[in-house]
């Protein structure tokens, strides 16, 4: 048996090539939406992809099995429950499927979502009792998948079936068999989430928290606690899903984008995305511009801050960012990006056009402000996570999540300075950004964020100091983004 996972840091996505090498066939978990990465792993290995699995309609990303089967015949299998309109393979609780001498169980595992479904793996070259579980959104490495991503009023019945599918389904099985998930470190699916991509039953049984309550009320509390934020793309990627992405055919060539017709298009509509470190754009970007850098979260951002419908153009810092910047885009089902502006900024700084900046402050210039006090002071608004928020604040400062800051603009002020600030600097820039494009005159980020203010030894307030702007409900449809 050959097995090999493949991990997307900022969406905190796990995915899984097995195969029997023997008999030169192999199957793939829970696909990303650029197959190639899995064609060529089993090109290498001499296997061919017969099957594409999916343990359920995933809310984070844009699933790839759809892509696999037209590239390499597979076959999609998933619980009949998730109803796709396209061409696939339904399984019910106890069904079978073969890989050579790999053979699937489904077991039906309720929960994360209503269709999820988890498979066991037996390697009858050696036993017919199973090895390995994949789990999907279910049991987690020292976590267990979140179950109010498809709405409040469902986040309570799902947790009473999470709880059943694990006792009933997943537990039963020995101690030695290992589980691979789909969601790992970084993934707003759930918190807590180990940083190691694999475990096995036994040391979830005895280590997870979430398997330790005995009743369903005890761990229905201890799931939902907590739970992140997600961006606003997760709304449309149940429905993507289900009814088919469409298919790529492979990762789109690098677009140039000339000067004239990216003013036409901004004219338009379109939005001009920055990845370029935050502070070369804090010192000059293009006006109206959002500032998303370059980077393992890029995607996750770009999801949450700009509509999928909406036309991008990318101003980059060197054309090497275009190939994961574009596979980001296509992961959270941005299939609107027109190319990248020909030249960078530099094009539009020699073209003698207009450049604006925003402020960026270190930890001690902003403490010395604050302390001043008086009408100079900045409103500092945290944009960070809740949780992160309530342990340990800028006293006095405004929280309200990055993510969420387009539709709160009205909840702040327009005659003061406003200094964002994050963990450590990334979600800021962007937050300072969006308020930059909205047209706030003094706005500032905070280098290094609350990491640095804190290892200065700077003063902290903890918990909710009635300062939060209220934070909209969980999509009807996110560990940390940095």
């Amino acid at each position: 048996m050959f097995i090999r996972q493949f991990q997307i840091e900022g969406l905190g996505h796990l995915s899984t090539l097995i195969g029997d090498e023997e008999a030169g066939l192999a199957a793939v978990i829970d696909a990303r939406r650029d197959v190639d990465i899995y064609v060529d792993a089993a090109r290498e290995r001499g296997l061919r992809i017969s099957h594409a699995i999916e343990t359920h309609l995933h809310n984070d990303y844009v699933s790839g099995a759809r892509e696999l089967a037209a590239a390499t015949g597979a076959e999609v299998v998933i619980g009949a429950g998730a109803e796709l309109a396209y061409a696939h393979h339904p399984v019910r609780d106890g069904d079978f499927s073969s890989v050579g001498g790999l053979r699937f169980r489904v077991l039906d595992t309720p929960g994360h979502t209503p269709e999820h479904v988890a498979y066991t793996v037996a390697d009858t070259s050696r036993a017919e009792e199973p090895v390995l579980m994949f789990t999907g959104g279910s049991l987690l490495v020292g976590a267990v998948g979140r179950t109010d991503l498809l709405g409040a009023a469902n986040a309570r019945p799902y947790a009473e079936a999470m709880f059943h599918s694990l006792h009933d389904a997943i537990l039963p099985n020995e101690d030695f068999v290992g589980i691979f998930p789909t969601h790992g470190a970084g993934s707003l699916c759930s918190t807590g989430i180990g940083s190691t991509p694999s475990s096995t039953i036994g040391f979830e049984r005895r280590y997870n928290p979430l398997l330790r309550p005995a009743d369903v009320d005890t761990f229905a509390r201890l799931l939902l606690a907590g739970q992140p934020a997600v961006p606003r793309y997760f709304a449309r990627m149940r429905t993507i899903n289900q009814a088919g992405p469409r298919i790529l055919g492979g990762i789109p060539a690098s677009t140039p984008v000339s000067l004239g017709e990216l003013r036409g298009r901004a004219g338009q509509g379109a939005v001009v995305v920055d990845l370029r470190e935050p502070g070369a754009f804090a010192q000059a970007h293009i006006p109206g511009s959002l500032s998303i850098p370059a980077g393992s979260s890029f995607g996750t951002w770009l999801g949450w801050v700009v509509d999928l419908d909406r036309p991008v153009v990318f101003v980059l810092a060197e054309i090497g960012d275009w190939d994961d910047a574009i596979r980001q885009s296509l992961r959270i089902g941005q299939e609107s990006v027109v190319g990248y502006l020909e030249g960078g900024l530099g094009a539009w700084v020699g073209a003698g056009l207009p450049t604006e900046s925003n402020g960026r402050l270190t930890v001690n210039e902003l403490a010395q402000a604050v302390e001043r006090g008086g009408v100079e002071a900045p409103l500092v608004v945290d944009v960070r996570q809740a949780s992160e928020y309530e342990s340990g604040h800028v006293a006095g400062a405004w929280h309200v999540g990055a993510g969420d800051l387009l539709g709160r603009l009205e909840d702040l002020p327009r005659d003061r300075s406003i200094a964002t600030i994050c963990a450590a600097g990334y979600r800021a820039s962007v937050a300072a950004s969006i308020l930059d494009a909205a047209g706030f005159g003094r706005v500032s980020w905070v280098a290094g964020g609350m990491d640095a203010w804190s290892a200065h030894g700077l003063p902290l307030e903890r918990g909710s100091n009635g300062r939060s702007v209220e934070q909209p409900a969980v999509p009807a449809e996110h560990g940390h983004p940095h």
